[in-house]
């Protein structure tokens, strides 16, 4: 059976593809490639799949109730032609990665980069002192930045669903509601929001994660949405308005401890946690500076996981 090349209608091929069936060929297993990739086994599985639709064929085939994976004639022919090139395009991105001169672009949602980053900076920085750090607290645009190749890693607040990204989650965090404390109110009970439904309620701006959770979370308890929001595009923007007594907001729980006297906050024991992530491109996903970068993260975080 001969392999077909990709029409010219075709979409290019990501080389997280090549890369994962690469794999898969080499280990004979999607779970193996899976953690040498750090994917889950269904991500892993996925890519061959893709890559099986874009040429048409079958490249894999697996026993019933086995997760053992055997080439096809194709997939052989394939593979023998993928080897010492693919490797070769891997292995010269690792050495990029850590050239004397390297740069690690980096994004951050600024929440996460004001109160962990200084000093996940600072381990960073002591162990790879010669790597150029570029961090770009983006929230709103951190998916498709990663997806375009502007990004070599980034700590986020949503699963991007994309093959070509590899994400690995770090933990998750609670939510808790501030408000001013001149407001003369203590809220004991999320039933006691209602009193807030002529205020305005200060959130981050469309598409963040935490706006779209506190709107519909919000919502159950005034009756409907907020009925009067100003946005602003960070944490600490919206701590300024609320210590000023212009609204009240929902926040990380992090971020309302670590509030002056001049804010009042309660813990949202009933609303969704938000789930943080380390992402970067599904080859990078092994590149020694990134997995060190990951744990540094993990461990200066320390959210529960």
């Amino acid at each position: 059976m001969t392999l077909k090349s990709p029409t010219p209608h075709t979409p290019k091929i990501d080389i997280s593809l090549l890369q994962t069936f690469h794999l898969v060929a080499k280990t004979g297993s999607f779970s193996a490639a899976a953690r040498e990739l750090n994917i889950s086994y269904q991500s892993a599985a996925n890519h061959v799949r893709r890559l099986e639709q874009l040429y048409g064929t079958q490249l894999v085939k697996a026993e019933k109730g086995s997760r053992e994976i055997t080439l096809t004639a194709p997939g052989r022919a394939f593979h023998a032609s993928l080897g010492p090139e693919l490797d070769t395009i891997l292995a010269r991105i690792s050495l990029l990665m850590r050239d004397v001169h390297s740069v690690m672009r980096f994004g951050v949602p600024q929440a996460l980069f004001h109160h962990f980053f200084p000093e996940i900076v600072r381990q960073v920085r002591e162990s790879h002192p010669d790597t150029e750090l570029n961090f770009f607290e983006r929230d709103t645009v951190l998916a498709s930045m990663m997806v375009n190749g502007e990004l070599d890693a980034c700590v986020c607040e949503r699963f991007f669903g994309d093959p070509s990204i590899s994400q690995v989650l770090l933990g998750e965090y609670r939510l808790a509601l501030v408000y001013p404390q001149q407001w003369g109110v203590t809220l004991s009970s999320p039933e006691d929001i209602a009193a807030f439904n002529q205020r305005d309620f200060i959130t981050y701006e469309p598409g963040q994660t935490v706006r779209s959770r506190g709107i519909d979370f919000l919502s159950n308890y005034l009756g409907g949405p907020p009925a009067n929001l100003t946005t602003v595009s960070g944490s600490t923007s919206v701590m300024e308005l609320v210590q000023a007594g212009l609204g009240y907001a929902i926040v990380a729980e992090w971020v309302a401890s670590a509030a002056e006297d001049k804010v009042k906050w309660m813990p949202l024991d009933d609303m969704q946690t938000v789930k943080v992530y380390f992402a970067s491109p599904a080859f990078l996903s092994q590149e020694p500076v990134l997995v060190h970068t990951r744990e540094i993260c993990r461990n200066v975080m320390g959210f529960k996981s």
